[in-house]
C-alpha cells in the first residue's frame, strides 16, 4: 500500500513539471514560430513596405530623437505587409517586447504598427505612458487623426500625424517643449491655412472682375436709349445670376524582451493600447 502511494505521488509529481514546463514553453514556442522583423537603423522608423518618403521618415526620427532625450520616453512606428494570420494585439505586444521599447525599469515605450494589407492598426502603449496616452485616447486619436489619411492612401501623412500628436502628448504631461515637433505642426496648420486662403482669395477676385464688368457695361448702356436700357437690364441678370450661382458652387466644393533592441532601452508592455482598421 505504501509503494502504492509513493507511485501515486511520484506520477502526481511528473504530471505537475509536465504541465509546468508546457506554460513556461508555449509563449516561447508561439514567439519562434512568428517570424518578427529586426529594428532598422532610423530607430523611431521602421518602414518595411516603403510608404513613407525620406522627408516623412527624417520629421519622424527628429521628433523620436528630441522626445527620448528630454523625456526618456521612446516612440517608434513599424509598418508591415502582412501579420500573416496572427491577430495585430498579440502580434504587436510580442514585437514591443521582443525590441524592448522604452526604458527597462519605466516602460515608457509606444509603438504604432500599421500592417497594409490587413488595412489594420495598433497603438501599444508602455505603463509608463498610460497617464498621458490612455487606451480610449489613442482610439481617438487614431481614429480622427489617422483614420482618413489612411483612407485616402496617404500612409506617410497619417503615420506622421498621429506620431505629432502622441509625442506632444508625452510631452506636455512632462512639461517639456518640443521644437521640432512644434514645428512640424506648425507648419501643417500654415499649408492648411494657405489653401484656405487661396480659396478666400479667388473667390474675392472673381467678385471684383464680375463688379468691374458689370461697372463697365452700365456706363457703356448710358449712351443708349430706353429699349437698349431695358435689354441690358434682362441680359444682365440673367449674366449675372448664371456667374453668381457658378461661383457659389465651385467655393462650395472646394513582460520581458529579448532579440535584437536596436537601441532599445529593454522596456515591456502589458497589452494597454487601441487597435481598428481603415
Amino acid at each position: 500500500m505504501e509503494n502504492f502511494f509513493e507511485k501515486y505521488l511520484s506520477r502526481r509529481r511528473l504530471t505537475f513539471v509536465l504541465i509546468m514546463t508546457l506554460i513556461m514553453t508555449f509563449p516561447m514556442l508561439i514567439k519562434a514560430q512568428t517570424n518578427f522583423p529586426q529594428p532598422t537603423s532610423l530607430k523611431y522608423v521602421n518602414d518595411y513596405v516603403g510608404v513613407m518618403d525620406d522627408a516623412t521618415r527624417g520629421e519622424i526620427v527628429a521628433i523620436g530623437d528630441e522626445l527620448e532625450k528630454k523625456t526618456g520616453a521612446q516612440a517608434t512606428v513599424v509598418v508591415i505587409n502582412s501579420l500573416g494570420g496572427s491577430d495585430i494585439e498579440s502580434y504587436t505586444n510580442n514585437l514591443f517586447r521582443q525590441w524592448g521599447i522604452g526604458q527597462r525599469n519605466k516602460n515608457n515605450g509606444l509603438m504604432i504598427l500599421l500592417s497594409v494589407n490587413d488595412r489594420k492598426w495598433r497603438v501599444e502603449v508602455g505603463k509608463g505612458l498610460e497617464g498621458a496616452i490612455t487606451d480610449s485616447y489613442s482610439s481617438k486619436v487614431m481614429d480622427n487623426v489617422a483614420k482618413p489619411l489612411l483612407k485616402e492612401g496617404k500612409y506617410g501623412e497619417a503615420i506622421k500625424a498621429a506620431y505629432s500628436t502622441f509625442a506632444g502628448d508625452i510631452g506636455n504631461e512632462r512639461n517639456v517643449t518640443l521644437e521640432q515637433n512644434d514645428a512640424i505642426q506648425a507648419s501643417q496648420q500654415d499649408s492648411e491655412g494657405i489653401s484656405w486662403f487661396g480659396l478666400i482669395m479667388c473667390f474675392i477676385i472673381f467678385i471684383i472682375v464680375i463688379v468691374v464688368i458689370i461697372a463697365a457695361a452700365g456706363s457703356g448702356s448710358n449712351n443708349r436709349g430706353y429699349y437698349g436700357r431695358d435689354r441690358y437690364r434682362r441680359d444682365h441678370w440673367d449674366d449675372d445670376h448664371f456667374h453668381h450661382g457658378g461661383g457659389f458652387g465651385g467655393f462650395g466644393d472646394g513582460g520581458s524582451s529579448g532579440g535584437d533592441s536596436g537601441g532599445f532601452g529593454g522596456g515591456s508592455s502589458g497589452g494597454g493600447g487601441s487597435s481598428g482598421g481603415w
